[in-house]
């Protein structure tokens, strides 16, 4: 096995409780259950990961996006981690990266009627199939954000991740529908699997790049899933 890309989503905030389209940083913060989960899954990262007995095991590093929500998810699972494995406090570094934010939703920002989450499903599921006009009025399309994501990752693959020698890990902390969609792209994965598996929050998506290019990495887990893959 190599290195491996961890796409995980924040945890739970106030506006998906309250069903809003929060697509625009900095948005919501997290809600006592999303902290608990983010605390959660830092300790899920450590057996994950290798973790343990004073090392960081294979995570070589951490990024978010600019989104609150992305950043207070990244600091608690990171106070988890340091704290089950057995590391000094704030000795996992985390780094903010722009173009990892979520897919705008342009006018339906912030709505949480049943037309904009009817219009979103929709246009998620073409982004899934690789349809280049979907988009919501006056969102993004797949362009755009194959066009700021998928760069950060390949820069983070050749800085970490191309030593077949080493088993290095790289968590990157985002949001759903960007994940599920970069991962399909990434990974050529089947858009009716991506259109059904849902990526809860602080759940995560694997990826490895093995040297191979964008488009050809391959899946290794989806959420809770991989007994499909």
């Amino acid at each position: 096995m190599t290195g491996r890309l961890i796409l995980l989503r924040h945890g739970q905030t106030y506006s998906n409780v309250a069903r809003k389209l929060d697509t625009r940083p900095p948005g919501a913060e997290l809600t006592d259950r999303g902290r608990a989960q983010a605390w959660n899954v830092g300790d899920e990262l450590v057996e994950y990961c290798r973790a343990g007995n004073s090392t960081a095991g294979r995570l070589a590093a951490v990024v978010c996006s600019t989104a609150l929500r992305a950043e207070q998810t990244a600091w608690l699972a990171m106070q988890a981690f340091e704290e089950t494995a057995g590391l000094p406090e704030h000795s996992m570094r985390i780094d903010v990266r722009t173009g990892i934010h979520e897919i705008f939703a342009g006018d339906y920002e912030m709505h949480n009627d049943e037309d904009a989450h009817r219009d979103y499903t929709a246009t998620l599921r073409g982004w899934f199939e690789g349809d280049e006009d979907a988009r919501l009025p006056g969102g993004e399309t797949l362009a755009d954000l194959l066009g700021r994501y998928r760069p950060v990752l390949e820069d983070l693959v050749a800085e970490h991740l191309s030593d077949p020698e080493e088993e290095n890990d790289v968590v990157v902390v985002s949001h759903g529908a960007a994940i599920r969609t970069i991962a399909t792209h990434a990974a050529g994965v089947d858009p009716d699997f991506a259109f059904a598996g849902y990526l809860g929050n602080c759940r995560f998506i694997v990826l490895e790049p093995g040297g191979r290019e964008f488009g050809k990495w391959e899946l290794l887990r989806w959420a809770d899933l991989e007994h499909q893959l």
